[in-house]
């Protein structure tokens, strides 16, 4: 028991010695291999009391598993490091990260990436200035049946384009014949409103007209031309032409050009189409187009009844006619070289 005893003592003793030997050798290893740790981090930390003690670390680095854990984490640190970032992947998962501003994370297969919307509340407007500031205008005027777009510049200036478009049949009865036939009327308006007032609906208008307005008409001048030829010798007779009762023995048809081009108009008008908050409103104009004076060209025509002996006799009757008629009718037509222009309807804005 003695000797079981004093064996035990010796072996605590001996372990014990070269538990300390190890620690007094591995200390200086420490402390160099902490320093030098320090000195790559360019940071100096003072040693305080919670170190552990210098037998700790020696049984630490005595541990086995300590060199292989410590060398393991050092190489999946490396290559952590040098794996490629999946900048997609990453982002889809961290979406808020600052690496992420910009980048719009790829969806995975199957999964639809909706946006989430965010509602804009919508205001409406109440004020007047709400319309769109575009109008038409349906009307009907000398210049025909038709209509106009208005759209507006400012709120004293408004731009004006319109159509109108007519056809109907008319009498002239300016000369001594009495004509037949049919006014034609078409008309396009490119035109300038003035609103002085904004509280009134007055306006003064100014622009072109470009018209095609024309009278086409008819005139039998059978009577005329009988009276001037009387009687005439046929094969050896003498026939009275008005006897004959030739329908349509002589005619004139006459071709007035009212206006054929592009004529300034000016005039005065009441309605502000597009005014503000304006909807449906009540529309007129009064105005005039200088378009000058109209010109008539007339031509004759001849029944087909008229016998060959008498023919040539009857046309040189009708052409006597003919030159005082023209210049009869183109001195009657001298007035209309100003052309009054009224016109009535009524707008609505969008």
């Amino acid at each position: 028991m003695k000797t079981n005893k004093v064996h035990t003592s010796v072996i605590q003793s001996s372990l014990g010695f070269c538990l300390g030997l190890i620690s007094f050798v591995a200390q200086p290893a420490i402390a160099e291999s902490g320093n030098a740790h320090q000195t790559k981090a360019n940071q100096v930390k003072p040693i305080t009391s919670t170190q552990p003690s210098v037998s700790t670390q020696a049984q630490d680095l005595l541990s086995p598993s300590f060199g292989s854990q410590f060398t393991w984490t050092t190489q999946a640190r490396e290559r952590l490091a040098q794996r490629e970032l999946d900048l997609d992947r990453f982002c889809q998962n961290y979406p808020y990260n600052s690496k992420c501003s910009g980048v719009t994370p790829a969806t995975e297969p199957g999964v639809e990436n909706n946006p989430v919307e965010i509602p804009v509340p919508q205001v409406e407007s109440s004020t007047p200035d709400s319309k769109s500031g575009w109008a038409i205008v349906p009307e009907v005027s000398t210049l025909g049946l038709g209509g106009s777009i208005i759209r507006k510049i400012t709120p004293n200036f408004n731009a004006r384009v319109g159509v109108n478009a007519f056809t109907t049949g008319i009498d002239v009865n300016e000369t001594e014949f009495d004509y037949e036939g049919d006014l034609n009327l078409f008309n396009v308006s490119t035109l300038i409103d003035i609103q002085p007032f904004r509280s009134s609906g007055f306006r003064l208008s100014a622009g072109l007209i470009l018209g095609n307005n024309n009278i086409e008409g008819t005139a039998d001048v059978s009577d005329r031309v009988a009276d001037e030829l009387g009687e005439v010798e046929l094969n050896g007779e003498n026939i009275d032409i008005r006897d004959l009762n030739i329908d349509g023995l002589a005619t004139i048809d006459a071709d007035i050009d009212i206006n054929d081009a592009a004529a300034p108009y000016v005039g005065i008008g009441g309605g502000n189409a597009v005014g503000a908050g304006k909807g449906l409103g009540f529309w007129w104009n009064l105005g005039v187009v200088f378009g000058g004076s109209p010109e008539a060209t007339v031509t004759s025509n001849f029944s087909a009844e008229i016998p060959a002996e008498l023919r040539e006799e009857v046309e040189a009757a009708a052409d006597q006619t003919l030159e005082n008629e023209e210049e009869e009718l183109n001195d009657e037509l001298d007035l209309l070289g100003v052309y009054p222009v009224v016109s009535l309807g009524f707008s609505y804005q969008f």
